[in-house]
């Protein structure tokens, strides 16, 4: 499955999202931008998307209110084990409440993969959060077992969220 991201405003964003409704878009609205996501079998309609192919995911996009984007920098060399660890997840965030959908999204001209959640609201990816499901997922991280801890990483993470727009 391919999944492309477009960024800019709102508006113009919604144009776009329009003239293609028989294509499967989600449009959300940030603090300092909007986005479009296309997913597909095939080709995108934008014109200067980011890339990027799904190795892993749950869910529908459909129509959520709440979406986080964590932007994760990859080396080259760490490239197999960042995905092996992804494609082994436990799958516990699938289980919680307002959970939607969840994209792990290797980057096709980058070295940025995006793990992309949707959520019903805000409140459920922050009750999420403060979950024993969300710590047991986590539980690896800063110990040598964790893959926080190498390497692989060729620069700081960084998230990103978005509403939904009407």
């Amino acid at each position: 499955m391919n999944v492309y991201i477009t960024y800019g405003t709102a508006d113009f964003l919604k144009t776009i999202a329009e003239k293609n409704s028989s294509e499967n878009m989600l449009l959300m609205q940030g603090q300092e931008n909007a986005i479009l996501v296309h997913e597909t079998e095939g080709p995108t309609v934008f014109q200067a998307p980011h890339q990027y192919e799904s190795i892993d995911q749950a869910g529908e996009i459909r129509n959520p209110g709440f979406a986080v984007l964590n932007n994760i920098a990859v080396t080259p060399e760490g490239r197999p084990l960042f995905e092996n660890r992804f494609k082994n997840r436990a799958g516990k965030v699938e289980n919680e409440p307002g959970f939607e959908a969840i994209r792990v999204l290797r980057p096709i001209e980058s070295d940025t993969y995006v793990i992309l959640t949707l959520w019903e609201t805000e409140k459920a990816f922050n009750d999420w959060q403060q979950s024993a499901s969300y710590s047991e997922a986590h539980k690896k991280r800063n110990t040598s077992a964790g893959i926080d801890t190498t390497s692989m990483f060729s620069r700081p993470s960084y998230v990103t969220t978005y509403f939904a727009v009407e």
